[in-house]
């Protein structure tokens, strides 16, 4: 199997792990709101990532001490923006609009990554891929204005909660963008995610106690069910540490443009839990969107992997 090979079915497999997220997440929020919800996530996945990083890369913090004081800038830049910035972004937005509707517009990703790795990493994307690119957007804004063609409003959940899903998404960008750069100085995917929720889990605990009393996170754990729990176990080891693991592994084999091509897949594998758990109806456009979505994917790769397989 050829490396371009792997990094495509890991690619995969995040989009399935990050397409179930949206709907861990939503079911999750009357147990724990966004930010004590993504302050216990980061808590609990760098109980496992440090030790992890410690053991298997032993070298770390002598290769995090010889970085120039612009490298490690960037590298807390990168971690916020993944973390706090995007995530936070993210979640406060699903609490307010549907998970459907915040998975599309989250989905929307690979468009401003494909620009920023055109305009920053110098990455080229040939026709095909642009075209696929195209395609997969289409199909995304179908799925989006799905509630106009049902003569509803635009968006059938809260305008200001995709807006907050929008700008995660850009900051996603930022996020891609300067790991990538960092991965060229040979900081391992293993690193990057550990400090990603390290940074996280830092940065997003000010804001936790900022917003919530001691006394009052106590009795969100109280008050818990075991469901909610497991699902905060979900979003830290599978959504989180194995996912963004899986995702620098794969970035660090193929171009970031061509590797957020495949994450327009997420939406497709939302649909099942967000119909059976959350009862969000799926609808004919929604159905039609998520087939053009998979099209244009099927079309920019498997432009991409008959070339590989020829040279």
């Amino acid at each position: 199997m050829s490396a371009h090979t792997r990094a495509l079915l890991m690619l995969l497999a995040v989009s399935a792990i990050w397409g179930f997220a949206s709907p861990v997440i939503k079911i999750t929020f009357p147990y724990f709101p966004p930010a004590l919800f993504l302050t216990y996530r980061f808590a609990i996945t760098i109980l496992l990532l440090i030790p992890l990083t410690l053991y298997l890369e032993p070298k770390t913090l002598h290769q995090l001490k010889e970085l120039s004081p612009n490298e490690a800038f960037l590298l807390f830049l990168s971690g916020f923006l993944g973390s706090t910035v995007q995530l936070g972004l993210l979640f406060w937005g699903l609490d307010l609009t549907t998970t459907l509707d915040g998975s599309v517009i989250n989905a929307t990703s690979p468009v401003f990554v494909a620009i920023a790795g055109i305009y920053f990493l110098k990455e080229k994307v040939t026709s095909r891929e642009l075209l696929g690119l195209i395609v997969s957007f289409i199909g995304t804004l179908v799925i989006v204005i799905q509630p106009l063609l049902e003569g509803q409003k635009l968006f059938s959940g809260s305008v200001l909660g995709n807006f907050l899903v929008l700008a995660g998404t850009v900051s996603w960008v930022g996020y891609v963008v300067i790991t990538k750069k960092q991965l060229k100085h040979k900081i391992t995917p293993l690193v990057l995610t550990t400090n990603m929720f390290v940074v996280g889990f830092i940065t997003m605990s000010i804001i936790l106690f900022y917003l919530n009393t001691p006394s009052q996170i106590t009795a969100y754990f109280q008050n818990a069910s075991l469901t909610a729990h497991a699902c905060v176990v979900y979003m830290a080891y599978i959504s989180g540490a194995l996912a963004y693991f899986l995702y620098q592994k794969a970035q660090k084999l193929i171009e970031v443009s061509e590797a957020n091509i495949v994450l327009y897949l997420a939406p497709v594998f939302t649909i099942p839990l967000s119909y059976f758990w959350l009862g969000e109806r799926i609808t004919l456009p929604f159905a039609i969107g998520s087939l053009i979505i998979v099209a244009g994917v099927v079309l920019s790769e498997f432009r991409t992997a008959r070339s590989h397989h020829v040279s």
